[in-house]
């Protein structure tokens, strides 16, 4: 089973610290699945240059867009 960290996106994988959390080795957050409701998540939306990073590090893939247009994202890479 996969899963998004619904931080950045990114596939996260079972932490090693705790039974029941998910670890994203991008933003590092700790993520509990269980859970139904995420709307308690007040974190920080990706900027154009994290996402382009995470984007250009996944072969360009789409579902890694997080949002941002190719051109976007393509910009933030070049600058």
């Amino acid at each position: 089973m996969k899963f998004e960290c619904p931080g950045c996106g990114v596939e996260v994988s079972l932490s090693d610290d705790y039974n029941d959390l998910w670890y994203c080795p991008f933003c590092t957050r700790e993520v509990d699945f269980r859970e139904e409701d995420d709307d308690d998540y007040d974190g920080v939306p990706l900027s154009v240059y994290e996402a382009a990073d995470i984007w250009a590090s996944n072969g360009k893939d789409e579902d890694y867009m997080f949002g941002y247009s190719e051109e976007e994202l393509e910009d933030a890479l070049n600058s």
